[in-house]
């Protein structure tokens, strides 16, 4: 047992249960880049607060297999939409073999009453503010089948367990927690409905003692939106100026109408910024709550950003309303303007507890309630202006092309006119085209769920009712 990388063991005499944390994978077997690797920083917050006389085994099997020759008393299992299949399978499995089960994360928050019917109990929303109840009840072999704090006060969230082992990487990125919440409430997105709008803030003097307890100078700030309080951002980045740290995160457009923040941003180590710029039709994004409702000025935002020596990394959606089959050139004509070295680019996923979720299903659009394929690169509804096929190819027609060989080359001048002296950070968004690329392999094998299913009829628009999973 004391062989497993994943392992995190508190040797007490008085030892008297047995824990295994589990972030499910999406497709087994298909591991993350072995070159960066991220921990899941939720699970080892929840190993902080767990009593010391419990033995806790985290497992990401993104990264590592789980050992089910070990039994464990408790099983804590967080998962996403796309994760939620797999969540469900072990937590049944788990719990034919004896154990009790929680399931959390933002798909069980969403569906409660569907989680419960695979677990002991379901832990809605942030787990910080009841996982001390969880163990107490566990404990007295009295679970609730719900637990729910809202909102918990994140100075008093302790710092995450990191007295681990994890395979060496090229890139081993520290998790840090700052901010929960987004002021935005984006029709497509669902942070709101886990995090609220209101933005809550970690004591800057808890981040940096975090960051100088973790012994790393390579991180990744959880915030979805690191720019989203000016005040409080220039706090931050103030403080991690002396640090000499470097950091990649997430932020709002915005930033690059603030020069201080953004020299402030770049002076505290930041290497790179993934923005949601979402689409390049300018009647797609004047339907949504940005800043920069035209392309004129998000390409000027890009600039000020990259010439301040950060890279941009956008995420682009594909399948809006708004959006033709010329959509498609369009993306890459827009990449190869602006430059842009990397980027995410996905299918409009209608993730469940989102609005345009519900507005899919009450006009009939939603042709796929298997939530394995609610990973951004598998069309699970009716696209307005072209069949479902006609989307997947085009997704995959736009990740190909930008991420092939004579493109990544093409690449290579704009990472180091981003990063000239960086090496290291060169080399990171090199990997990052890899995987890219290794992407677009994946969206490629995907596509057969346009080919081999009924529902993708290019002779007729028509699209059978998909049948909802029973709750």
């Amino acid at each position: 047992m004391g062989s497993h990388p994943l392992n995190i063991f508190v040797r007490n005499e008085g030892i008297v249960m047995k824990l295994l944390l589990i972030s499910p994978s999406h497709k087994l077997g298909r591991k993350a880049l072995k070159a960066i690797k991220i921990p899941q920083l939720g699970l080892h917050i929840l190993a902080s607060l767990t009593p010391n006389d419990v033995d806790i085994t985290v497992v990401d099997e993104e990264i590592r297999e789980i050992d089910f020759s070990l039994d464990f008393d408790l099983i804590g299992i967080s998962c996403m939409t796309a994760t939620a299949n797999r969540g469900y399978q072990l937590s049944d499995m788990y719990r034919q073999r004896g154990s009790k089960v929680v399931l959390g994360g933002i798909h069980p928050t969403i569906l409660p009453q569907e989680a419960i019917q695979h677990a002991d109990a379901v832990v809605i929303g942030e787990a910080e503010g009841c996982w001390a109840d969880v163990i107490n009840d566990f404990r007295k072999g009295k679970l609730q089948k719900f637990y729910h704090v809202p909102a918990p006060d994140l100075s008093k969230v302790p710092f995450p367990r990191r007295d681990f082992h994890i395979d060496k990487a090229l890139f081993n990125c520290v998790g840090l927690l700052t901010t929960r919440g987004c002021p935005y409430a984006c029709e497509f997105c669902s942070v709101t409905d886990f995090y609220g709008r209101k933005i809550r803030h970690r004591p800057v003097s808890m981040v940096v003692e975090d960051i100088k307890q973790s012994g790393s100078k390579t991180f990744l700030i959880l915030d979805d939106n690191v720019a989203g309080h000016p005040k409080y951002s220039k706090e931050l980045f103030e403080a991690l100026i002396p640090l000499g740290i470097a950091w990649v995160g997430q932020s709002s457009i915005s930033l690059a109408k603030d020069k201080e923040m953004l020299k402030l941003c770049r002076l505290s180590g930041c290497a790179a910024l993934f923005f949601g710029l979402e689409s390049v039709s300018p009647s797609s994004l004047m339907g949504m709550e940005k800043t920069l409702k035209s392309i004129e000025e998000t390409e000027e935002a890009i600039k000020i950003i990259q010439d301040n020596g950060i890279a941009f990394h956008p995420s682009i959606i594909l399948g809006f309303d708004t959006d033709t089959k010329a959509i498609f050139d369009d993306t890459l004509e827009f990449l190869a303007r602006t430059k842009l070295p990397t980027m995410a680019l996905h299918v409009l996923t209608p993730y469940p507890g989102t609005r345009i979720y519900q507005r899919f299903k009450d006009q009939g659009r939603i042709i796929s309630y298997d939530w394995s394929h609610y990973d951004h690169h598998t069309v699970v509804f009716q696209p307005k202006n072209m069949t479902p096929q006609e989307l997947a190819e085009g997704h995959y027609h736009v990740q190909s092309e930008f991420y092939s060989f004579s493109s990544i080359l093409r690449h290579i001048p704009f990472l180091l006119r981003v990063s000239p002296i960086n090496l290291r950070r060169t080399l990171l968004f090199l990997l990052l085209n890899i995987a890219g690329k290794s992407v677009a392999k994946y969206i490629d094998t995907s596509l057969d769920w346009a080919d081999n299913n009924e529902k993708w009829n290019l002779k007729s628009l028509r699209v059978p009712k998909a049948r909802m999973p029973p709750i």
